[in-house]
């Protein structure tokens, strides 16, 4: 989301952060430019592209991706709700701005529990059409209770879920399958799933990766995944707009294509619809 001055209620919830420790949401914004990172995440970003020289442009390539699912979404299938999982920093064309200019009357709920993402986006939403929650993105009765206390869901109408780079923070032991499968079994039919995750077919890169990141981010991280694990989200859904895969190839259009020189891992995922 866009960077703002930190007016006093931001520096009151800054003095909670733990700035010596680098943050996922941070690590990703300033592998896309941005500016809102401490050095903790500019050491860890240092380290991760010494070890996966391809880390700042799959971060660009996953961007796209997200960008070229919301449109398609909200322009082409007609879809007016979107709950963004994980909403992170990013620097423009946040989730809300991209299906607003397709659908002026969508509605996004982001939903994340990193401080810093919170006491910006509440200072950037307009709260009509986009909502901020401070929740565990994996307690699904909790979020949907306070979307439909909050008025921002229509239970009849399909809702396209996104869960894009933010997987691979949720360790195996919460089950991640489960909870993405239970969400989308209590939405309706003509629902989508928006997904993609750092994975990985070789499995010493898989865990140096994994394990470096752990330490980085006091883990905050649980680990790159094979491309087999991220199949397994889409299970009974239908891909749209192309096979699950490399994002890079997902519905490409006129987008500046960007190809991966080292294709040690990718962004893998894509767009399934609930039937």
């Amino acid at each position: 989301m866009h960077s703002h001055a930190a007016g006093d209620g931001m520096r009151g919830q800054m003095l909670m952060i733990d700035v010596t420790q680098a943050s996922d949401a941070r690590i990703y914004n300033r592998l896309l430019g941005g500016t809102d990172h401490y050095p903790a995440d500019r050491e860890a970003v240092r380290r991760l592209l010494a070890l996966a020289p391809n880390a700042r442009q799959l971060a660009h390539i996953n961007r796209q991706f997200l960008v070229r699912a919301v449109r398609y979404l909200a322009g082409t299938c007609g879809i007016g709700q979107f709950f963004d999982h994980g909403a992170g920093l990013p620097l423009r064309d946040n989730v809300h701005q991209v299906a607003q200019r397709a659908n002026h009357t969508a509605r996004v709920v982001y939903i994340d529990n990193d401080p810093v993402v919170v006491a910006h986006a509440r200072m950037m939403l307009d709260g009509e059409h986009t909502l901020i929650l401070d929740a565990d993105m994996l307690d699904t009765s909790d979020v949907l209770a306070r979307i439909r206390q909050a008025g921002f869901l229509d239970q009849d109408a399909p809702v396209a879920v996104l869960f894009v780079s933010v997987l691979h923070c949720v360790a195996d032991e919460r089950d991640p399958w489960r909870h993405v499968r239970e969400l989308i079994d209590r939405l309706p039919s003509g629902s989508h799933l928006v997904l993609s995750h750092l994975a990985c077919d070789d499995p010493s890169l898989r865990e140096q990766t994994s394990a470096l990141m752990r330490r980085l981010t006091g883990r905050q991280w649980a680990r790159v995944r094979s491309f087999a694990e991220v199949d397994r989200f889409f299970d009974g859904l239908q891909p749209v707009g192309g096979p699950i895969g490399d994002v890079a190839a997902w519905r490409p259009g006129t987008d500046l294509k960007l190809r991966l020189a080292d294709r040690t891992w990718i962004a893998y995922g894509g767009v399934a619809r609930k039937p």
